[in-house]
């Protein structure tokens, strides 16, 4: 079944983020340390946070951790479930429909703008560059960093484009969460027809050519959702 380059969640992991190097024990700190872990594939989507362990990891004390927690609550990337505690948040199947609605249509937005001035300063390089990097995982078995890579290559493209609200609007982490809430369902045939999708997409907009560009980036969108809309209900986080 074809699903986006999305690292499954295999119970409880213990979290190796790296403690603050100086200053004060923060929330702010807390915070930061925890996107990376995400990032890093330390923590994934379903996983527990123990307020214990993360004193210890972190080296802060309980306050600055619920803080921070409280925070990523906010932001949708940490549920706190009262009498269970904290976890990365994992998606329900009307969020990802929705999230994926979204995500069409900003980044088709945004091919269409790197389209529109790829051969502007050094646009070319720099796309040809990214996508370069990202290619380098074609044939490679490494989750986790071919996510962060394909992050960086949306960031790259929707940088070119130079649209300061898109770059804002772009939900890059609930992204990376959802990539990584289904990964597990990636096949090697699944890869290689995102390549080839991607292969057309980067000639369209590499050629300036805008309209096919959009049509391109929603059309791989829209055969991600389809495809994940496919998977049955125990992929997905319960409806509340």
């Amino acid at each position: 079944m074809a699903v986006a380059d999305l690292p499954d969640n295999k119970g409880e992991r213990t979290a190796e983020a790296h403690p603050p190097s100086h200053g004060p024990s923060s929330p702010d700190q807390v915070v930061a340390a925890l996107i990376k872990g995400v990032r890093a594939g330390r923590y994934v989507p379903g996983q527990r946070l123990i307020e214990a362990d993360l004193t210890r990891e972190l080296r802060v004390s309980r306050g600055p951790v619920r803080e921070a927690l409280k925070r990523l609550a906010a932001e949708g990337l940490v549920s706190l479930i009262p009498h269970r505690g904290a976890y990365i948040r994992a998606l329900t199947r009307a969020e990802v429909h929705d999230m994926l609605l979204v995500q069409e249509a900003l980044a088709g937005l945004g091919a269409r703008l790197a389209a529109a001035v790829i051969n502007e300063a050094d646009h070319r390089a720099e796309f040809e560059n990214a996508y370069g990097r990202l290619q380098t995982f074609r044939q490679r078995d490494d989750a986790i960093a071919f996510i962060e890579e394909r992050s960086r290559f949306y960031a790259t493209m929707i940088r070119i484009g130079g649209n300061a609200e898109l770059r804002r609007m772009m939900p890059a982490l609930h992204i990376h969460l959802l990539r990584m809430q289904f990964h597990a369902h990636l096949t090697p045939k699944d890869r290689e027809r995102q390549f080839e999708e991607y292969d057309a997409l980067v000639a369209a907009i590499l050629a300036g050519e805008q309209n096919d560009a959009e049509k391109l980036m929603r059309q791989h969108i829209r055969r991600t959702r389809l495809a994940i809309e496919r998977l049955p209900d125990e992929a997905f986080a319960a409806e509340p």
